[in-house]
């Protein structure tokens, strides 16, 4: 049974705090929005990964992480990079945030950049599905994946807890270590964590790939991170530092090119309760990043040199209810980001991009029926060496109404106008990318993409049965998409030809274009017991999403993911044993974007078995086994542009154990 009713609306990707009839808290508050709602509470499709939930899910990159939740796919480009999709949208449209603040990183740049924020140190992941561009900013039209750690504390552990997760990976010999230690002393807390990763080329079927395995897909990477914070009755302040080291292959097709990353990210957090009247909470994220990433041709000599600097700061002011409004934030965000490629292959010119924007979410009670309002305007400066200024001045804003029938199911409905301004490769690109494999072209032209999106959503939770459906409609203007032209870029004698023979060194030219776009879909899922007995028992989740992309021209919108549906049988004993089999369909992606390939459906079986276990005194295991892809399918996937020579990895197994303290 629901706890309580679905009361307030996150409409966008907002949520705010709950207004029921009790105070008790049985399900989590969803944090990635200033209001922070339940799961329950909120219009807005919710992913949330936590506890041993995600422990059992987590992977090397954060789209492989998700890429079995509703709604989400992975775009991968080996087994180093894996971009999360959200209902088609994927790249710049879906924000990957680092508690709150973006990643800060050059992941959007290109799909062959990995995003700096890594899965396996997180805590939870929530992911808001559907344009969350009210509160995180123009770029999250697809919706945002907030990774959450305690980095920054926020309260001061009663002892200290230490757990350490050791995993191997049968299909590319990886194996991982992870560390994390919490612990305080009167009102000062700290927190510190790291990983080490190491892996060989990934596996595939002999039936993808005569080899047997993707060449160049070897990789290792570490990171460390170390942060404290003072919490007192009036709030808290606290900092952090937070160290990255990666290299890695790209798949080859011509060139093999490893990618040597660094990063030094420090972030501030600070949250004052009742500062002043009708304030309940003023917060304020501080986060800044030196990123450097070198693509190494053959693995030896420097070609492309990308260094970002980026600084992104966010106040929000929680206010008490007024008037007729039962409560609200306003809030005020900057990002300031320095960019630069060097190299004979810069396909970017050094720019700087500055943004600022204002914020409100407002929430209220009419009758039965819940309403919430937003606004966002926000002001984006590019900078580009060569090229005169760009300025765009986004606006978003969006209205929803939630109405609780019962006690135990919600009817939603929400109207989003959400503006997205181009970035600077979609800009200024030209030249070759030979990481990417492609010759890049951008639009310096291009306009604001405006989207108009409607959803109706209806979830219901009962003792014999748990429901969720939502269906989308998004209208999209001047939708920006990299199309293949169907042209190539000769290497040898540097120029564009319309047909490459088998003699010639040439990449695909890909063009920044802007012209109008349509997607609609569907998410759903249903959840019920199947037996039930005194020591365990065992369910069934039956699931299927679908989005469909297309060009007002006729067209279809690039590396678009197919229909997918499936089952997934839990089975739960009360003596801590736990094991699941999911079986996916995924049928075949006829609809390709221009110059693309189709890609034919797969099955995809996995299954995997756990226990927890009191091993001494106040210390906990978890030992995990994984086996994925047991049919050994040969598996492309549409929504990556090195489907051909990367497929999906074969069939492997898992083994972790996780000790707490």
């Amino acid at each position: 049974m629901l706890a309580k009713p679905y009361l307030p609306i996150l409409l966008i990707s907002l949520s705010h705090p709950s207004y029921a009839n009790t105070t008790e808290e049985l399900t989590p508050l969803i944090i990635s929005t200033p209001l922070h709602k339940k799961e329950a509470e909120t219009i807005h499709p919710v992913n949330i990964l936590s506890g041993d939930k995600l422990t059992l899910k987590q992977a090397t990159t954060i789209g492989e992480t998700l890429k079995q939740e509703l709604g989400i796919h992975s775009m991968s480009f080996g087994s180093s990079v894996g971009q999360p999709v959200i209902r088609g949208q994927m790249g710049t449209r879906v924000q990957v945030l680092q508690n709150g603040l973006g990643s800060l990183d050059v992941s959007g740049v290109s799909p062959d950049h990995a995003n700096s924020t890594d899965p396996l140190l997180a805590e939870r992941i929530e992911v808001l599905r559907g344009p969350a561009s009210l509160l995180y900013g123009s770029g999250a039209i697809g919706g945002i994946v907030n990774v959450i750690d305690n980095r920054i504390p926020t309260s001061v552990p009663e002892s200290s807890k230490t757990a350490f997760e050791q995993r191997y990976n049968s299909v590319s010999n990886l194996w991982s270590s992870t560390l994390k230690h919490d612990g305080g002393i009167d009102k000062i807390a700290w927190h510190i964590d790291g990983f080490f990763r190491s892996n060989d080329n990934y596996h595939v079927p002999k039936s993808a790939n005569e080899l047997g395995y993707v060449e160049n897909t070897d990789a290792q990477s570490w990171s460390g991170t170390i942060g404290s914070s003072w919490v007192d009755d009036w709030g808290m302040i606290g900092v952090s530092i937070n160290h990255l080291d990666n290299n890695y292959g790209v798949p080859p097709v011509d060139e093999l090119v490893r990618i040597d990353l660094t990063q030094t990210r420090y972030d501030l957090k600070a949250e004052l309760y009742e500062p002043f009247v009708g304030i309940e909470t003023l917060k304020f994220r501080f986060a800044y990043n030196d990123y450097q990433h070198i693509e190494l041709e053959d693995g030896i000599t420097v070609g492309t040199q990308f260094d970002n600097q980026g600084i992104e700061s966010r106040l929000e002011l929680v206010h008490s209810p007024l008037a007729f409004i039962d409560h609200g934030v306003w809030g005020f965000q900057t990002q300031h980001k320095k960019l630069k490629a060097i190299g004979e292959e810069a396909f970017v010119p050094p720019s700087e991009v500055q943004n600022y924007a204002i914020f409100i979410v407002e929430d209220m009670h009419i009758g039965a029926i819940t309403y919430e309002l937003g606004l966002r305007i926000e002001h984006q400066k590019i900078e580009a060496q060569g090229f005169s200024d760009k300025h765009h001045t986004p606006v978003s804003a969006s209205i929803s109404a939630l109405w609780s029938p019962t006690d135990n199911s919600i009817i939603s409905l929400a109207f989003t106008h959400a503006q997205r301004a181009p970035d600077v490769q979609e800009l200024f690109a030209n030249g070759v990318h030979f990481a990417a494999q492609s010759y890049e072209l951008g639009d310096e032209n291009l306009d604001l993409e405006t989207s108009y999106n409607l959803e109706f959503s209806f979830k219901s939770d009962f003792d014999w049965v748990s429901t969720e459906l939502n269906l989308f409609h998004n209208w999209s203007n001047n939708y920006v998409t990299q199309e293949n032209t169907g042209n190539w870029f000769d290497l040898d004698s540097e120029s564009f030809t319309p047909s490459c023979s088998g003699n010639q060194q040439c990449l695909a030219v890909y063009q920044a274009t802007q012209q109008d776009a349509r997607f609609y879909g569907f998410e759903a899922q249903l959840d019920f017991p199947l037996w039930q007995g005194e020591d365990n028992q065992f369910s069934l989740n039956l699931f299927s999403d679908y989005v469909r992309g297309k060009l007002n021209h006729g067209g279809n919108v690039p590396r678009m993911p197919p229909l997918r549906y499936g089952f997934q049988v839990d089975y739960a004993g009360y003596d801590a044993w736990a094991a699941n089999l999911r079986l996916t369909r995924s049928e075949a992606q006829k609809y390709a974007g221009e110059n693309e390939s189709q890609t034919p459906g797969y099955l995809l079986l996995d299954i995997g078995l756990n226990y927890n276990t009191r091993i001494a005194d106040k210390v906990d295991a978890l030992v995990f086994i994984k086996a994925n892809n047991l049919l050994n399918e040969t598996i492309r996937n549409s929504t990556s542009i090195l489907r051909e020579v990367a497929p999906e990895a074969g069939r492997g197994a898992e083994i972790g154990v996780r000790i707490k303290f």
